[in-house]
């Protein structure tokens, strides 16, 4: 958790992607969380696999603001995230 700190504090993002099995259909999971004039910005993306060509129009898609690290961290996992799973971001995230 320390590292997570460090890093959001020095101004880096960190998050991570996975695809889950839903149901029988393959699901595309995103998680992201940055510090930003000391507020946390978290993003979470989830789409169905076999929709991705029509993104726009079946995206699960929001950019959330929270006071308070702990309440970032508790809303992405909310939303399936895990905060062990936080690291450095390979692809580009709306923020």
């Amino acid at each position: 958790m320390n590292n997570l700190i460090e890093a959001l504090n020095a101004g880096k993002r960190r998050g991570y992607e996975e695809r889950r099995e839903i149901d029988g259909a393959s699901f595309l999971f995103q998680y992201a969380i940055k510090k930003q004039n000391n507020l946390y910005y978290t993003y979470f993306l989830s789409i169905d696999e076999s929709q991705m060509e029509v993104i726009e129009d079946d995206e699960n898609e929001e950019i959330l603001t929270f006071p308070s690290l702990d309440e970032a961290l508790s809303h992405l996992i909310s939303r399936g995230a895990i905060v062990e799973k936080l690291s450095a971001i390979k692809n580009t995230l709306p923020f």
